[in-house]
């Protein structure tokens, strides 16, 4: 590793649509910047830098076949809001590979609900970023289409 590369934060990578912010996504962020630093230690680099890239709109529409509750700019600017993330940004359209290649992640942390074709994408593109998997917050689904549920079955 170079002395630049060893200087720098290692930097950790999340993505998601993150429509309607709840416990279960600031879970998913802290996990991301607490495996990012014990990867961090292990490498003896100093500090993380988390990246956080919010899917577009059209992508919403794709992923969860509906539309968002929330505009992409509105989202990223939730996300950006937190203390936990450092940078986030809306994703490019049709090409997740180029948010991985902007951020050029350290570790890439998917959360325990996102597709696990990610790993394969990756391979096939030529990274050979780790890939890690954050676990359910408090052993339970939380998602935003259930709290939308349970609003909706509370207004009836």
């Amino acid at each position: 590793m170079t002395g630049a590369r060893r200087s720098r934060p290692l930097r950790v990578f999340v993505a998601g649509t993150f429509d309607g912010l709840h416990c279960g996504h600031l879970f998913l962020l802290a996990q991301a910047r607490r495996q990012g630093a014990a990867l961090a230690r292990r490498l003896g680099r100093h500090g993380v830098h988390l990246a956080v890239v919010v899917a577009r709109d059209d992508s919403v529409r794709h992923i969860k076949d509906r539309a968002p509750h929330h505009t992409q700019r509105e989202r990223r600017a939730l996300v950006a809001a937190l203390r936990l993330v450092d940078e986030a940004f809306v994703g490019y359209r049709d090409d997740f590979l180029r948010s991985v290649r902007r951020v050029r992640p350290d570790l890439i942390v998917l959360g325990y609900d996102q597709s696990g074709a990610w790993e394969e994408v990756l391979r096939t593109a030529g990274l050979q970023t780790p890939v890690v998997r954050c676990p359910h917050y408090r052993g339970h689904h939380l998602k935003s289409s259930k709290l939308r549920a349970d609003v909706e079955t509370m207004r009836t």
